[in-house]
């Protein structure tokens, strides 16, 4: 089975230079063109922060569950995608999505989610975010849910947990 992805977020890093949204547009419809990106920069210029907007891919996916006519699946990636050839365009998933990450394709009025470049390697927007690193790849249990933070804990502890060797085993009283 495929590890499950995710877009890590670090709006502290993100400069605004929107080549994340050139790029996803560039992947997925041959230009360049922010409207037709998957990613969006949400920008507080006055206060010089930008925010990458970015499907997250939710366990509990809200927008999976209100679709009426089943075009959204996830895919073996996690990446919670969009159907252009059965969405009809009604907007529910972007109304229910706790991050308003579904967009609508102004080309056809369908909505459209990360697929985390599906097929390749690493998403096109997280190659083209190279000024500081405000996106990355991670494997999804990697990030903090809102629910779901001790399952992160025991997580990250059985993976940096020391490996024992079989002599090196002895028996008593342990923590963890």
């Amino acid at each position: 089975m495929q590890e499950e992805k995710v877009i890590l977020v670090d709006p502290i890093k993100c400069t605004g230079c929107h080549s994340c949204e050139m790029a996803c547009s560039m992947k997925n419809f041959g230009k360049c063109s922010p409207s037709l990106s998957r990613i969006r920069i949400i920008e507080f210029r006055e206060i010089n922060t930008f925010i990458p907007i970015v499907c997250q891919g939710c366990k509990d996916a809200p927008c999976l569950k209100v679709c009426p006519v089943g075009a959204i699946t996830r895919s073996l990636s996690g990446a919670v995608v969009i159907d252009q050839d059965t969405c009809i365009g009604c907007r529910a998933c972007m109304y229910v999505c706790p991050q308003s990450a579904p967009v609508v394709n102004p080309e056809n009025g369908k909505l459209m989610t990360c697929d985390l470049c599906e097929g390749e390697k690493e998403p096109w927007c997280v190659k083209a975010c190279t000024m500081q690193g405000a996106l990355r790849l991670v494997p999804k249990y990697q990030t903090i849910a809102r629910k779901g933070k001790e399952d992160f804990a025991w997580k990250i502890k059985e993976e940096f947990k020391p490996k024992i060797k079989e002599e090196e085993k002895v028996e008593g009283f342990s923590f963890g």
